[in-house]
């Protein structure tokens, strides 16, 4: 039935239970999992090309800013692709940038996703400011089934 499964991770610790939860999936169904990190970038740059909300900040820093967030990204997929590879998983790693709940409806669509698995909470802090509630914007605007894990 969820042959193809999309995992969408923000590297924090709700997210990996919900990416062991997908791999157990696709473990059972003989699927696949696409691992999915997405980079929010519109914090940081308009559609205009110009550095937002932060005035003052210099392009420089926004880029290290940036770096350092894809860098979360390759470990979080990493992990998880490992994860995947050790239960004899079929995976993929995918980092992209974007508005995360639009990259991840896009890349199930692309991809014919089976089923999104997504924690329901992830980082906190500063970090959630950044992300804002994606699992509840993902949940509201999917067409597919969504696994959200608590």
């Amino acid at each position: 039935m969820f042959k193809s499964i999309l995992i969408a991770t923000d590297g924090s610790k709700n997210s990996e239970i919900a990416g062991k939860a997908g791999i157990e999936l696709a473990r059972l169904s003989g699927g696949k999992v696409t691992i999915l990190y997405v980079v929010d970038v519109g914090k940081f740059i308009s559609p205009a090309g110009l550095i937002s909300p932060f005035g003052g900040v210099s392009p420089e820093a926004v880029d290290t800013v940036l770096a350092g967030i894809r860098e979360v990204g390759n470990k979080a997929t990493l992990q998880m692709d490992e994860l995947a590879r050790a239960s004899g998983v079929a995976s993929e790693r995918l980092i992209v940038e974007g508005n995360p709940p639009t990259e991840i409806l896009k890349i199930a669509e692309d991809k014919q996703i089976d089923v999104i698995v997504i924690g329901s909470i992830g980082k906190t802090g500063l970090e959630k400011f950044l992300m804002g509630s994606v699992a509840e914007k993902v949940v509201h605007s999917s067409k597919l089934p969504v696994l959200v894990v608590r």
